[in-house]
């Protein structure tokens, strides 16, 4: 399961810094921030509605325990074990 929740960090980092080179490091720190308070709130103290402030209109899911969107978020935090047929047909990486 750490593996899935690093995976998850590291994708939500992504989409939520711009590219290295254009960032300012105030704004990739700002970034870096969400992302951990995200984690921290949704993964580690499995707060849907502290860490759903975070969504867009868009959440695109990469793990096969999960469908795409909040709902899909909010399902995943029971942790069920990973199961034979993604949710989503997006891969994991």
């Amino acid at each position: 399961m750490p593996r899935i929740a690093l995976a998850l960090c590291i994708i939500l980092l992504a989409l939520t810094a711009r590219s290295a080179s254009a960032a300012d490091p105030q704004q990739q720190e700002a970034n870096k921030k969400v992302v951990v308070e995200f984690y921290e709130k949704g993964l580690n103290q499995k707060d849907f509605e502290a860490a759903s402030k975070y969504f867009g209109p868009r959440y695109t899911q990469h793990n096969p325990n999960a469908a795409d969107g909040p709902e899909g978020f909010k399902a995943f935090l029971q942790f069920q074990p990973i199961p034979e047929k993604a949710a989503n047909s997006n891969g994991m990486f």
